[in-house]
């Protein structure tokens, strides 16, 4: 087999500003916990007090505190804390911190008050979520001044801080609409955005922003919409029409870019107005604009919600006990058994499977008679097979990722991400090919780190941008799938000898859903209901309500569903 060496030069932007990789610390005990989206009651106000009548610096630094959770009328509450100047300026929506506990508060000067707290996470100007799990210890200082014989702040960080449940009743995510590097792919990028504004305008102003810096690496995300564009006035619903009124650059756009644009709109203000369509308009004038041709753009690329399984003699989606072999795949069945392939990927709407037996990985199409053999190292972990029928593997006796096309016979090797080691166990590509994640073992940590994936004009794999590193407690990292778009599901064995399941909602918060005895594989779906979970003896588990249920049916393993 030819080799041939691609590596592409990673992209140093990055939404955390760090020297190396994106890191979230990830230290300290995983909480069981609900995600907050679940969490979120709509029409939750709260109504702080103002300033008490001749209140202490410290009475007044506390009082602003609290007083972040009155967001009506752009925080007037808070800004009655704050000297007029100081009130005019004070920009709260440039950081939000996630605390939790009491804050420890001192005076280090007359007119100096420092606070120490500890946030779970914080929220940026532009709606990114960076998520903590091991408390990380924030200072703020105060500045004040006294006014007619009363305590203000002169000087206050651009800043609110909320306690974890005010954040849940006053934030709420959504997604912004993107594409992969060939526009071929829509792809979302999570947000978070206060529940009481105008979610719809404040959406699209995100929108027309560009997407996270960190996703956008090497091009790996990409929108239609030129930079220079500007939304004209708040974003306003006709019946089923949501009607978006922008600057005159998107008028000298082409047709089939102006396309793209209005379905990035539409898929993100759906769900958000519960809309049926979008109509753009040019400084108030009806732009006539239609979506793309059908199959021009493929949106969120679901696959079948039953599990697919291999189970003795047979390859198929499993309903209960029953098993339905997926159509057109008899091929691969037979070489499935033919070859006693122990782990594989398939994808239905390409008809393409990558399978892995001890000796090798092979690849194959529905329509193939025989597979094609993709790589003979051996020690080979799980394969993985991504949307432009790239066939993804990895050695843990000679490591380096390689990645073939079906049909093509060579391969390439691709550097990894800086910060991801070489001896990781599992990884997966997002389902819009734009993402892949890795899990690994650090010393005494597991780490999921998540990079964007960097392609060529044709869509080859040709690098990656700097990943997001989390690093968690655990004895050992057993497995890794996307339960979702935007989803990631990890198996983490724990020290007790069970194994924790832990999702991590990329934008969002890394939750643990209980454990189960000696888990080895993971298999995603459509949403964290079809999640499929088999343990060392092929006991296949489905979740419920709050812990997990065993099916009937023994099952060899689980594929996973691209």
């Amino acid at each position: 087999m030819k080799r041939v060496s691609r590596l592409a030069a990673l992209a140093l932007a990055g939404t955390v500003a760090l020297a190396g990789c994106a890191s979230i610390p990830m230290e300290g005990s995983v909480e069981l916990a609900r995600h907050v989206e679940q969490d979120r009651e709509q029409g939750v106000r709260y109504f702080p007090a103002g300033p008490l009548t001749g209140g202490s610096r410290e009475e007044i630094v506390q009082g602003f505190l609290d007083a972040g959770t009155g967001v009506q009328d752009n925080f007037a509450v808070a800004r009655q804390f704050l000297a007029s100047e100081s009130a005019d300026q004070w920009r709260p929506e440039q950081r939000t911190i996630v605390a939790g506990g009491q804050a420890s508060m001192k005076t280090l000067a007359t007119n100096l008050v420092e606070v120490t707290l500890q946030s779970y996470g914080e929220v940026d100007a532009a709606g990114n979520y960076t998520f903590y799990v091991q408390p990380k210890s924030v200072t703020l200082q105060f500045k004040l001044t006294q006014i007619d014989g009363e305590w203000r702040i002169q000087e206050a960080p651009d800043a609110i801080v909320l306690q974890r449940q005010a954040f849940v009743d006053l934030f709420h995510s959504l997604t912004l609409e993107y594409f992969d590097s060939q526009f071929t792919y829509t792809t979302g990028d999570l947000r978070w955005v206060m529940t009481n504004r105008d979610e719809a305008t404040r959406a699209t102003q995100l929108l027309l922003e560009g997407p996270n810096q960190w996703l956008a690496q090497g091009g790996a995300v990409r929108s239609a919409i030129p930079a220079q564009v500007r939304l004209l006035e708040p974003v306003r619903t006709d019946g089923n029409t949501a009607i978006v009124n922008l600057s005159d650059e998107i008028s000298h756009m082409p047709p089939d870019q102006l396309s793209l644009v209005r379905l990035q709109l539409e898929q993100t203000l759906k769900p958000v107005l519960e809309v049926g369509t979008v109509e753009i308009r040019v400084n108030g004038a009806k732009l006539d604009v239609q979506l793309p041709q059908p199959g021009r753009v493929l949106l969120e690329t679901e696959v079948k919600s039953a599990p697919l399984v291999a189970q003795g003699q047979q390859v198929g989606y499993l309903y209960g006990t029953e098993l339905r072999e997926p159509q057109g795949a008899a091929n691969v069945e037979s070489v499935v058994v033919d070859q006693k392939v122990i782990r594989g990927a398939l994808s239905l709407s390409r008809q393409t499977a990558a399978l892995l037996t001890k000796d090798a990985t092979l690849a194959m199409r529905f329509a193939d008679t025989e597979p094609q053999l993709i790589d003979t190292r051996p020690g080979q972990i799980e394969p993985s097979l991504d949307n432009w029928d790239y066939v993804w593997t990895q050695s843990t006796e000679q490591p380096g990722l390689w990645v073939t096309k079906i049909g093509e016979t060579y391969s390439e090797e691709i550097a990894l991400p800086e910060g991801v080691r070489d001896d990781f166990i599992s990884f997966q590509p997002s389902r819009d090919g734009v993402r892949m994640a890795f899990l690994y073992k650090d010393d005494d940590r597991v780490v999921l780190a998540i990079s964007p994936i960097q392609r060529d004009e044709a869509g080859t794999p040709v690098g990656f941008g700097e990943p997001l590193l989390l690093k968690m407690p655990g004895a050992a990292a057993a497995d890794v799938a996307w339960v979702d778009r935007n989803t990631v599901a990890m198996l983490v064995d724990v020290p007790d000898g069970s194994t924790d399941v832990r999702i991590y909602r990329v934008g969002g918060e890394l939750t643990s859903l209980g454990t189960i005895q000696d888990a080895v594989q993971v298999a995603g779906s459509n949403s964290l209901a079809g999640m499929r979970i088999i343990d060392r003896n092929g006991t296949l588990y489905a979740s419920r309500g709050t812990g997990w249920r065993s099916n009937a049916a023994t099952v060899s393993f689980l594929f996973a569903q691209e």
